[in-house]
């Protein structure tokens, strides 16, 4: 068997790590700055790393060969091409002080993977969901429930492990309620609880068609918000042109 590789969503780990770190300073009345020591960053990502992997070895009783992968998102994003407004509430809004030099310094220690216009998200779900893949998605983002596999949940300490019908479910689900914090709206007026009633009743494309028909708004539409929700799988990416496949609904 494969050595298991543990797939961290460095783009999470980094963020966090940065912004404990970050600290204002006084210098004078009326005279402020903001203060980072990237050395302390880079220490805090390092027993993060080192510690949810032990907590994931522990959990899945591993004491065999593992890998550490750590995964980034491209400056590009193809997500913006389907929905010109996606993350567009995020522009503006700095990243930590020291991000983008621990993040480097990420990418010279770790084994990292990157590819053009892809989320770390998408990554990560490309490599969890290779023929004879043996990975565990590490982040504390709800939304990697939508990839079939073993996904390790280490805000909460959860290991989940989802089948391909309950990743389907989770990204029909997610269509619907759209996610306010990437700035797609998902279909208007239905919320969780709507969305869990009609999703259990018929955990179908068919379901979510009907649900923004009713609301005025065409297959189309639809289509738009679950290509924005969707994270790839390895179906869903073209290794040869680097270059996501938009998802098209089997049903």
């Amino acid at each position: 068997m494969k050595p298991l590789k543990l797939l961290f969503d460095g783009d999470m780990i980094a963020f966090q790590a940065c912004s404990i770190v970050e600290q204002p300073i006084e210098w004078e009345p009326d005279l402020w700055t903001l203060h980072a020591d990237a050395s302390e960053a880079k220490a805090i990502v390092d027993d993060r790393i080192q510690k949810i992997t032990e907590q994931v070895l522990s959990k899945l009783k591993h004491t065999g060969a593992y890998e550490i992968v750590v995964c980034f998102t491209d400056s590009e994003n193809f997500r913006k091409k389907i929905l010109p407004t996606y993350k567009a509430n995020r522009i503006g809004k700095r990243k930590p002080t020291c991000y983008k030099g621990v993040v480097d310094w990420m990418k010279e220690v770790f084994t990292t993977y990157q590819r053009p216009t892809l989320e770390a998200d998408d990554c990560i779900g490309i490599l969890a969901t290779m023929a004879d893949a043996n990975t565990v998605a590490v982040s504390g983002d709800k939304d990697f429930l939508s990839i079939p596999g073993k996904f390790y949940d280490y805000q909460k300490g959860i290991l989940h492990e989802v089948s391909e019908a309950e990743a389907d479910y989770w990204h029909l689900y997610q269509t619907l309620v759209g996610d306010v914090a990437d700035n797609y709206s998902g279909c208007p007026g239905i919320g969780k609880v709507t969305a869990e009633k009609l999703l259990t009743e018929s955990p179908t494309w068919e379901t979510v068609v009907n649900a923004f028909k009713k609301k005025g708004l065409s297959e189309e539409e639809a289509l738009i918000q679950a290509r924005t929700a969707r994270i790839l799988r390895r179906s869903d990416y073209d290794t040869s042109q680097k270059a996501p496949i938009l998802w098209t609904p089997k049903d």
